[in-house]
């Protein structure tokens, strides 16, 4: 006692390695576990923002079609940002498309949209494929003589709703989602390609291509909205859709698909024109 106040001596002992070892134990646990609940809603917000652009570049479509009866031919994703066709459809003004499929992406600066609208929620390429395609006759062709919009979507010469329409198949049924009627399939692609983004472009485009990175398992539906020639899901030439299947990563051989796929009809498209467009009256 000192003038009636206590003074309390404080120990200088610091913390000992276990002491320290718990603490960090600790904040990993509560890291960590951050981590796991924070990466479900990371893949949701980037789903719904891939939705999100995909309602935007569908919405351009349409008014690209209404302003030149036609749909747009692909652009190139390999090409690097200085390349003076980057981001515009090849060829331009469309015609007898030039972008190999596995390569072909969003017009976006043909369709007047910012490049982010090119890209899905994980960074990666919007692929885009307009009909007019068949096994004997590759590559696509948009454009042709001018008339109706099914004379233009699709192959010169052919007249809606006749001509080469695009088909696309469940992943998990093997059946074809559009009608075998013309007026039901598809007149155009547009594909995310998912968390994994495999046989997608990235952004840096002018390097390799993302579809060299995928892995040897059975990701068939995946490879076909690559190659739909080859595709091994239903009957071929055709795209895939449906739900995701599998975890990922994929473990050891097991199916792999977390495509995101739309598509328009051209009856659908034609009736959005509006008389005198589109080849309305």
């Amino acid at each position: 006692m000192w003038g009636g106040e206590k003074f309390v001596i404080m120990s200088n002992r610091g913390f000992t390695l276990i002491e320290l070892s718990m603490v960090f134990l600790v904040i990993g646990l509560i890291v960590g576990g951050g981590v796991i609940a924070i990466g479900p809603t990371l893949d949701k917000t980037r789903r719904n923002v891939t939705v999100n652009t995909l309602d935007q570049v569908e919405s351009s479509l349409v008014l690209f079609a209404i302003r030149s009866n036609r749909l747009p031919c692909p652009a190139d994703g390999s090409l690097p940002p200085n390349d003076s066709n980057y981001g515009v459809e090849q060829p331009s003004g469309g015609g007898t498309c030039s972008v190999a499929i596995s390569n072909s992406v969003i017009p976006w600066i043909t369709l007047g949209l910012d490049e982010g609208y090119s890209l899905d929620g994980w960074g990666n390429r919007l692929s885009y494929v307009p009909s007019g395609a068949q096994v004997a006759s590759w590559p696509l062709v948009t454009g042709g003589t001018p008339g109706t919009l099914g004379s233009n979507i699709y192959r010169s010469g052919t007249t809606y709703p006749t001509g080469p329409f695009i088909t696309v198949t469940d992943v998990l049924s093997s059946n074809a989602i559009t009608n075998a009627t013309g007026n039901d399939q598809a007149a155009y692609v547009l594909i995310s390609h998912g968390k994994s983004g495999w046989y997608g472009w990235p952004k840096a485009s002018g390097s390799t291509p993302v579809s060299q990175f995928a892995p040897t398992v059975a990701e068939a539906g995946k490879a076909c909205n690559n190659d739909p020639v080859d595709c091994a899901i239903g009957t071929a030439p055709t795209f895939v859709s449906g739900s995701q299947v599998g975890k990922y990563p994929p473990a050891g051989n097991a199916a792999y698909f977390d495509d995101i796929v739309r598509w328009r009809s051209p009856a659908f498209i034609i009736q959005l024109c509006g008389s005198g467009a589109c080849g309305n009256p």
